[in-house]
């Protein structure tokens, strides 16, 4: 019986108050290597799932409008940090929105891989040439939320951030929990932390994919988001905005194509999925994946790839 997805994450909210482990009979253990240990692995996979995905972008920097605009700044200078940026793609339509603002911004970066830094740098760089972001001052940090939050509280230093914001990076934090009470903890008064996750039928899909595999993502989506930290930080207050975008995935049913395994791959978090997943268990997650997830439109396989703000507000 096909179940609906809302009744899907029930489930599967309901099974991850359990503290699981992987399953040997679904997944053949040797050599496992799973994506948030391989950050060039992941943003190769990344680039193919962009290629094939199609957000919309100028919904999203409206609804970031709309959100930043709730916030009034007090003093003459910002203090944000900005949790897994990648190479600040995602970065622009905030960094340019908080730059009408007209004042001074102290833009902290978070994010463990080197390279994805470096391309991040030469588009600060490239930007500030074209006379943009002259109000911003950029310090990055190469490592992960965990290690950051762990160095700061050794050293002493208590940073209230008047902004917290992590745009599709919070799925590869491994204690959410604490780590976001911590990351609340560091808001200032009337501060904000907003966190960009992926929602509806892909969040399906991943949750699918813990059952086989636990160990590759603690918190698949938005909406097992929500429920932790209903749970974590129950007298918060919380708004959401929730906005539709689609992913073209025919080519995951495709047993030789080099983007399809590098989408699929992308979808379970785990390098060469194919390999590493017994025949019986990738028979029923491509059936659940085709079967409860995906419809056809166009003569496209399409898998709606939603997203969603959970924005959190410090009053």
């Amino acid at each position: 019986m096909k179940l609906a997805a809302g009744q899907v994450m029930k489930n599967f909210l309901k099974s991850s108050e359990t503290q699981y482990t992987m399953h040997a009979k679904s997944v053949r253990m040797e050599e496992v290597k799973i994506l948030k240990h391989h950050p060039k692995e992941y943003y190769n996979r990344l680039c193919t799932y962009k290629k094939y995905c199609f957000h919309y972008l100028d919904e999203r920097q409206v609804d970031f409008k709309d959100t930043f605009n709730k916030f009034q700044v007090k003093e003459d200078s910002l203090q944000v940090l900005a949790i897994g940026t990648g190479n600040g793609d995602a970065d622009v339509p905030v960094i340019d929105m908080m730059t009408d603002k007209q004042f001074h911004i102290n833009y902290i970066v978070v994010e463990p891989d080197a390279d994805e830094i470096e391309k991040f740098k030469l588009l600060v760089a490239s930007k500030q040439e074209q006379g943009d972001w002259k109000s911003v001052n950029f310090e990055f940090n190469q490592t992960t939320i965990e290690n950051y939050l762990k160095e700061a509280k050794k050293a002493q230093v208590k940073v209230n951030f008047d902004i917290i914001h992590a745009i599709h990076s919070a799925y590869h934090i491994t204690h959410h929990a604490s780590v976001f009470a911590d990351l609340y903890g560091h808001i200032g008064k009337e501060g904000i932390l907003v966190n960009t996750m992926i929602a509806g039928p892909q969040e399906m899909v991943n949750a699918k994919a813990m059952e086989m595999n636990f160990g590759t993502r603690e918190c698949p989506g938005s909406a097992s988001f929500r429920h932790m930290i209903q749970r974590s930080l129950p007298d918060v207050e919380i708004i959401t905005k929730y906005r539709k975008s689609y992913c073209s995935v025919d080519e995951c049913f495709k047993e030789y194509s080099k983007d399809g395994n590098m989408l699929l791959d992308f979808f379970v978090q785990i390098i060469d999925f194919r390999k590493h997943v017994t025949e019986d268990a990738l028979s029923d997650f491509m059936a659940f994946f085709r079967e409860e997830c995906c419809y056809e439109k166009d003569g496209q396989l399409i898998l709606d790839s939603d997203e969603e703000d959970i924005v959190i507000f410090k009053k």
